[in-house]
């Protein structure tokens, strides 16, 4: 009888096979959290869980399956980078917008105490 290995992936059968013991697994947990299944049910589940997470960590790293229910991660694609210009080679000069915000922020805070002082407040205008 052959021993696996440590990083003995198995067969492509056995790969499908415990993906989707594992995505059962996962639903028999989920259920017992919605009160669907019992303690001991959901202890079995995490055993089964927990032996593709052990039997996981011990493969390769740069041979190891997707996790199940995942589709396998594309290669990245090579993304072109793109080059800033200077700040004079646009020809406009550069926006600055803290600026524009300090000066609408007093203007809108001026104009909320001038409207309380002439109009009097809810409490003045109730007594009279």
């Amino acid at each position: 009888m052959k021993k696996p290995g440590k990083d003995d992936s198995g067969s492509a059968a056995d790969g499908a096979t415990r993906d989707q013991e594992v995505l059962r697994a996962n639903r028999e947990l989920a259920a017992y959290f919605k009160g669907l299944r019992t303690e001991r049910e959901a202890r079995a589940a995490l055993k089964i869980i927990k032996a593709f997470i052990k039997h996981r960590e011990r493969s390769d790293a740069a041979r190891r399956r997707p996790l199940p229910g995942l589709e396998a991660a594309p290669a990245p694609k090579q993304v072109a980078t793109r080059k800033r210009k200077k700040a004079g080679e646009s020809g406009r000069k550069p926006r600055s917008h803290d600026r524009q915000r300090a000066v609408n922020d007093r203007v809108e805070t001026d104009a909320s105490l001038d409207t309380n002082d002439q109009g009097g407040t809810e409490d003045s205008v109730a007594r009279e």
